[in-house]
């Protein structure tokens, strides 16, 4: 490994980041800034000095950036002294509960619920305690117990004149005894109990901080108040810790990101040494000015200003269009043309807007003028119908204390055990203090319970033993998932409940698509396990990924899912009060700096071209209404921009090529 070499071709400050290993370190790494390649050379440059890499920890948000930073080092180590640990927060602490969770009072087979199943449990408390009411939905309760567990505040610090945030606070014990009782965590038990495990059992917090010496954190300013008090924890008294992030694109609040963690950094570990990323080697000039003129306008950040050796390239093009259609028709026309005129291909352009609502227009001009396109931010594949319904067969084979999953998997395909049998069952098992798998196996014994249901019951029972016993025994587990769907007919039931044949066969598709899954996950593990793969479907579904743009035509994103991505050309629309920034930011004058962030995470995903557009009114609850332009738009340095006519097409000195190239293309068609 020439780790020298690659240390040679970094700039002066990327060289300082690297090479300084003891002691707390903040990388403040500006938009395309090259952090991802401090991080992995600094990783590699740990590894060089003598540090095993066993001790070595890089933490990051997905598991696209943890499996590219895995690809990275490994390529420039070479598989020398070993592989350092690179994974999610969620990953990481999954990995500790599993070995130690016992010492909370869990068992180590527990499972992870998703949102759906987190919602239907809670219904079923609600339905319980009979405090079911239409305007508490399962999913806003979710929602704030949530915010209450990232926050790490307890559920009575709740608002009582907000009935939902009191209705919150009363579930929230008994939807955590719940999931207790069914032994399985949601998400954010991960992190939470991880530092619950670190702070009431000091002797494994101290195996951890004596196995991780040398702490790096990716995405620093998304972290929250949980992911903080792990990390300091984590880091002791060595404080061998490297954060890499970026204030301004610190956009995340919603969900819990602590802009303060990164803020902070510095008073919360004293003697940190703090290293400016600036030199940006994504965008040109023009594109970097107009994002700083926006951005130094926050208050709440750390000075920085991006710059680059590329030129100064295009001016910033504005647009103001007359409405919502004919914005998105002059945003389709100038795609065509400089698709036409510059030979830029469909997929280096983006769409960017502040809610995927703002979609439409856009979607119905490019089908108007075939442009090809793609939206970010579609059904994920671990959410359709037919995969979570044998992943709840699953989950009870991998721990039979999950009820819901039982419940779920004892309704597909149906077996005549309907809602007032299953219900039945689930008191019978309360009754005798039986987990209700138990109570299935005995259902013969429930007074008054139907015959055939009894037998239903019980065969289920048995299946559900078979199973179990079969996919921990050993290999192959792709053929019994096989064995499994053919058994239960599940393919006959997909076709009778779907009336046409290619709805049907879609949804069979999925299936098989989750038997490929299965198989794939085997054949790349060392040591598979149905938890295993159980745990990879759980991590995928949380971290959706940001999708690929590539050979899908142009891409229809939002700000948030745009962050990490870049594209040659960025169309940046609707930016209009009310909508940037939202109008719950004005009216309550919520943090219209993280609004204004958004803007500066869109502006920096441009390479080469920037057109921001916004209109004289926009299509509302399908009237017009008055628009009036962003804020933001003032705050763009008006040397950097270039007002264009939207009656403009080609400039007159394109004509000639533009009139060429027609021409060329008609000849290639008829020939001679």
């Amino acid at each position: 490994m020439d780790i020298y070499g690659e240390i040679a071709r970094l700039n002066p400050r990327q060289k300082e980041a690297v090479t300084q290993t003891d002691g707390p370190l903040l990388v403040l790494a500006g938009a395309g800034s090259g952090k991802t390649r401090v991080i992995t050379v600094r990783t590699a440059y740990l590894l060089h000095t003598g540090v095993k890499a066993g001790s070595v920890l890089a933490v990051t948000f997905t598991n696209k950036a943890a499996t590219e930073m895995k690809e990275r080092v490994r390529s420039m180590v070479r598989g020398e002294n070993g592989s350092p640990v690179i994974a999610t927060f969620h990953s990481l602490c999954l990995r500790i509960l599993r070995r130690e969770i016992e010492h909370l009072g869990y068992r180590k087979d527990f499972t992870i619920y998703d949102t759906s199943e987190q919602v239907s449990l809670l219904r079923n408390i609600l339905s319980d305690i009979k405090f079911y009411d239409k305007s508490f939905k399962a999913e806003s309760i979710l929602e704030r117990i949530s915010r209450t567990k990232n926050d790490f505040r307890p559920p009575a610090a709740a608002l009582p004149e907000d009935p939902v945030e009191e209705a919150s606070a009363v579930l929230y014990p008994k939807y955590l005894e719940a999931l207790k009782s069914l032994n399985a965590l949601d998400f954010d038990d991960l992190l939470l109990l991880t530092l619950k495990l670190f702070r009431e059992h000091p002797s494994v917090l101290g195996r951890y901080r004596e196995r991780f010496r040398y702490i790096m954190v990716d995405e620093y300013q998304d972290t929250n108040r949980v992911q903080y008090e792990f990390i300091k924890l984590l880091a002791g008294e060595r404080k061998n810790l490297c954060v890499v992030g970026d204030d301004d694109q610190s956009i995340y609040g919603w969900r819990g990101a602590n802009l303060g963690n990164i803020l902070d950094f510095g008073k919360d570990f004293p003697g940190t040494v703090t290293v400016r990323l600036e030199q940006n080697y994504r965008s040109f000039g023009n594109i970097l000015q107009a994002a700083n003129g926006v951005i130094k306008n926050n208050r709440k950040r750390m000075e920085k200003s991006l710059w680059t050796e590329k030129g100064n390239g295009p001016k910033v093009n504005v647009l103001k269009a007359l409405d919502t259609e004919e914005e998105a028709d002059w945003v389709a026309d100038r795609i065509s043309m400089l698709q036409f005129e510059k030979g830029v291909g469909y997929e280096d352009f983006a769409v960017i807007y502040r809610a995927n609502t703002l979609s439409r227009p856009f979607e119905e001009s490019m089908r108007k003028k075939r442009i090809p396109y793609s939206v970010v931010g579609g059904t994920s594949y671990f959410d359709h119908r037919e995969v979570k319904d044998l992943a709840a067969y699953l989950k009870i084979f991998a721990n039979p204390s999950d009820d819901l999953s039982l419940l779920r998997a004892a309704t597909v395909p149906k077996r005549g055990l309907g809602p007032s049998a299953l219900g039945t069952l689930s008191e019978f098992a309360r009754a005798n203090s039986f987990s209700l798998l138990e109570a299935f196996g005995k259902a013969s014994a429930v007074p008054g319970f139907g015959q055939k249901a009894a037998a239903s019951a019980e065969a289920l029972y048995g299946l559900v033993g078979r199973y179990r016993k079969m996919f921990t025994s050993g290999r192959g587990m792709g053929n019994i998932l096989k064995s499994l769907i053919e058994e239960i007919s599940y393919r006959e039931y997909l076709t009778e409940l779907y009336k046409t044949p290619e709805a049907a066969f879609r949804r069979i598709e999925n299936t098989d698509g989750l038997v490929d899954s299965i198989t794939h996950y085997e054949s790349s593990e060392d040591a598979p396990s149905l938890h295993g793969f159980l745990e990879t479907m759980a991590l995928m579904d949380l971290m959706k990924e940001k999708e690929e743009k590539g050979g899908r035509g142009v891409t229809l994103i939002s700000f948030h899912s745009s962050k990490g991505l870049e594209f040659p050309v960025v169309f940046i629309v609707a930016l209009e009060e009310n909508i940037l920034p939202h109008k719950k930011s004005v009216q309550m004058n919520e943090d219209i700096e993280e609004e204004r962030r958004l803007f500066y995470v869109g502006i920096t995903r441009a390479m080469k071209e920037l057109y921001l557009t916004y209109t004289k009114s926009r299509t509302k609850y399908g009237k017009e209404t008055p628009s009036m332009p962003s804020r933001f738009l003032e705050e763009v340095p008006e040397e950097t921009i270039k007002r264009l006519d939207r009656f403009e097409k080609l400039a007159p000195e394109d004509e000639e090529v533009y009139a060429r190239k027609f021409f060329a293309g008609i000849k290639a068609i008829l020939g001679d």
